[in-house]
């Protein structure tokens, strides 16, 4: 396959595994209620799943430097994958937020 080909590609697998994720994470009860209706927080901050995405492009660029093209074009397009379902699903482009509880949120335990 082309470097074109190959990238277009490993972004739509990236796409379709976050449209999949997303979508048993909604229509599990137990998964839904443990980590989409409340968030599991690191430190008080919400990490995203569109950080996983950020993370892969950066190793797709370092496995780039070590030569390891097809991997890095892999990984770089699967990352971006992720990124681009995760902004259009929640309709903002977000990696980490501060996560503030009302009263009426359950905080973390």
């Amino acid at each position: 396959m082309g470097i074109i080909t190959t990238f277009l590609t490993a972004t739509f697998v990236g796409v379709i595994l976050t449209l999949i994720f997303e979508f048993v994470l909604k229509t599990n009860k137990k998964l839904r209620d443990r980590y989409y209706k409340r968030h599991e927080i690191l430190f008080g901050y919400h990490v995203h799943h569109s950080t996983i995405g950020l993370l892969l492009i950066i190793l797709g660029v370092l496995l780039f430097l070590l030569n390891q093209t097809a991997v890095a074009l892999n990984s770089t397009g699967i990352g971006l994958g992720i990124i681009i379902m995760h902004t259009i699903s929640s309709n903002r482009f977000v990696f980490i937020e501060k996560e503030s509880f009302s009263k009426s949120q359950k905080s973390p335990k």
